[in-house]
């Protein structure tokens, strides 16, 4: 229920009871008035109440529906036409001045100062939050203009881990036929790659110490000359380091680098290795405790055939619980084997026979972004700067054909290295390649890690929470929205202000709050125990992308916006003024009524009066 019910409850009882007072003060009284006098006063209380009603809520009545045009950022000044036609021209905050144009302080202020607009023009580079909401009511017409030149889209990994492949994407306009750098936090240029004819790009780095990174995007034409550079300040998540159980049914190669690599990589390993005639090397028996505290198991073909059906039978309910399980299927595995693999869109056939491969190349190949990979070395394997142009040795892998929906690549793009399926709250993944450590033998540790640390971390079991959803885009300034907050929250300013959040009840599941930050850097989002960084750009960093933004954004909401209301429909409350002079006009009538000698009984009026004439 509303004020406007309560208010209208209230004055009809208070109406009724003044009413009934007014017939039973007529009975009392010895001077016996006339029906019509008890009768213009029963009949005054409810006018009385209405008249008063009405001056609170007066009645809507139809304007003139109008089309509001509004100047945002960069708008040149409107056209002659559109004020001829008695059309409202506005200026947001952000609007340049124009001569004899009003100026609001948003779009809400516009909507409310002239309530009969239901379609409103939107000229320059588009609506900001903040006045993006109030546009939902109307219908809304933008023709964005030419993109800016430089970074007009660019997508960043949320909450890398430590150790993850960051994968940086975005597009660039005006720009034909030129070329992207990414460098990372010591300014070394680790990738590089050319513009499509689109003006997209991607590109990637690893993210190697947790904490904040500030790796840069570097944007040249096709001369070489430099047109724009960016800040990516990224913050790397210290992720748990997965514990790998490995299992081997003989001792080879690929097992020992595979074995070598996981401990050089600080992952808690425990492994076991069949030696043959009954001995084993390791005591990591994969029974069901085992099993229970294994983020991964990663088996050869040969201990997955050796586990026999109870054994796979235990790992799978395990996989079902959470943990990750890859299977090397170096030889050809027998049918029982492959029946635990296979799943419903997972089919597996072949693998009898073994087929050359090449694993994919970095396309920065100098000796700075060898550095920048692989790092300084070590006094047992020294940085060569020769392997940065050295033939990287043929491979093979054994040739499985994995097919169906369900099957994911673990190799970005191409299934025949290696698929992996959802089994439960697990993973199965299933490797063909059968030489990696061939890469580590001729000095390429950084191709090696590239090929296995992905396969590593998509298959292991999850143990991050999933943190709060804050937006990638958040800009000092502007509000941001940060949604996922399961109770209480706070955000530290960069300063050591503290900003409670208060969640929208609106966003129901989602739980989101808005924060607007005034300032940039790194802030803190402090939600219970659990504390998350993220970073704010300033107002005026990556200009084009801005720009871009905001024509985006504009432009999605003039997409889904309503179709323009008939002029007939627009409708505003009235003025209340009248109905207050009619309320005045009667509570004097009351007044003079209830004082007034006239509509009694004339016996009773003279018997007043007597009194006074002796």
């Amino acid at each position: 229920m509303n004020a406007q019910a309560i208010v209208a409850i209230v004055l009809a009882l208070a109406a009724l009871v003044a009413g009934v007072r007014v017939l039973l003060a007529a009975r009392r009284d010895p001077r016996r008035p006339r029906a019509w006098r008890t009768l213009a006063l029963v009949l005054l209380q409810p006018l009385l109440a209405g008249t008063l009603y009405l001056t609170l809520f007066p009645p809507p009545q139809p304007v003139r529906a109008g089309v509001m045009t509004v100047l945002t950022e960069g708008a040149a000044p409107p056209s002659q036409s559109a004020g001829a036609q008695g059309d409202v021209v506005l200026a947001l905050p952000e609007a340049p001045r124009v001569a004899g144009v009003e100026r609001v302080p948003d779009l809400g202020t516009a909507l409310r100062r002239h309530p009969g607009t239901t379609h409103i023009r939107v000229l320059g580079a588009g609506l900001v939050a903040r006045d993006r909401d109030a546009a939902e009511r109307v219908a809304v017409e933008y023709v964005a203009p030419e993109p800016p030149r430089g970074l007009v889209r660019l997508d960043t990994p949320r909450r890398p881990g430590q150790g993850d492949a960051v994968a940086i994407a975005g597009n660039v306009a005006g720009v034909g036929g030129g070329r992207v750098e990414l460098l990372d936090p010591a300014g070394r240029r680790i990738d590089v790659v050319s513009l499509d004819d689109e003006g997209g790009f991607s590109l990637q780095a690893l993210a190697f110490a947790a904490g904040p990174a500030a790796f840069r995007l570097r944007i040249r034409d096709g001369e070489g000359a430099q047109v724009d550079e960016v800040d990516l300040p990224l913050w790397i998540e210290e992720a748990p380091a997965p514990r790998v159980l490995l299992l081997a049914g003989a001792p080879n190669p690929e097992t020992r680098q595979l074995r070598r690599w996981i401990e050089d990589a600080g992952l808690p390993l425990q492994a076991r290795v069949s030696l043959g005639g009954g001995m084993r090397l390791g005591d990591a028996a994969p029974t069901t405790e085992v099993l229970a505290r294994t983020d991964l198991l990663i088996a050869d073909a040969r201990a997955w055939t050796d586990l026999g059906d109870g054994g796979r039978a235990r790992v799978l309910d395990a996989v079902r619980a959470g943990m990750g399980l890859l299977v090397r299927a170096d030889t050809p595995l027998p049918a029982g084997a492959l029946r635990a693999l296979r799943g419903e869109g997972f089919a597996i056939e072949g693998g009898t026979a073994l087929q050359p491969w090449q694993p994919a190349m970095p396309r920065l190949r100098d000796e700075a972004a060898l550095r920048a990979r692989s790092g300084a070395g070590s006094e047992d394997a020294p940085f060569d700067p020769a392997l940065a142009d050295a033939a990287v040795p043929a491979l093979s892998r054994r040739a499985w054909r994995i097919s169906g929906p369900g099957a994911i690549a673990l190799v970005a793009g191409d299934a025949t290295h290696g698929a992996w399926r959802a089994e439960g709250e697990g993973r199965i993944g299933l490797w063909t390649p059968v030489d990696t450590f061939q890469l580590a033998l001729h000095g390429r540790r950084d191709l090696y890690a590239d090929l296995w640390q992905p396969v590593i971390a998509e298959l292991s079991r999850a143990r991050r929470s999933a943190p709060p959803d804050i937006a990638s885009d958040a800009r000092a300034g502007e509000r941001t929205a940060i949604c996922g907050l399961a109770g209480d929250a706070v955000v530290e300013s960069p300063d050591g202000r503290a900003h409670p959040l208060l969640v929208d009840p609106a966003t129901g599941h989602r739980r989101c709050a808005a924060f607007w930050p005034e300032s940039a850097g790194w802030h803190r989002l402090l939600a219970g125990d659990a504390v998350h960084p993220f970073h704010v750009a300033a107002a005026d960093a990556m200009p084009a992308l801005r720009l871009a933004q905001l024509h985006e954004s504009t432009r999605a909401l003039a997409a889904r916006s309503p179709a323009q209301a008939d002029a007939g429909e627009a409708r505003r409350p009235g003025p209340s003024w009248p109905w207050f002079l009619g309320w005045l006009l009667l509570a004097g009538v009351a007044w003079w009524l209830e004082r007034a000698r006239v509509g009694f009984a004339a016996a009773a009026v003279q018997h007043d009066a007597a009194p006074g004439m002796r």
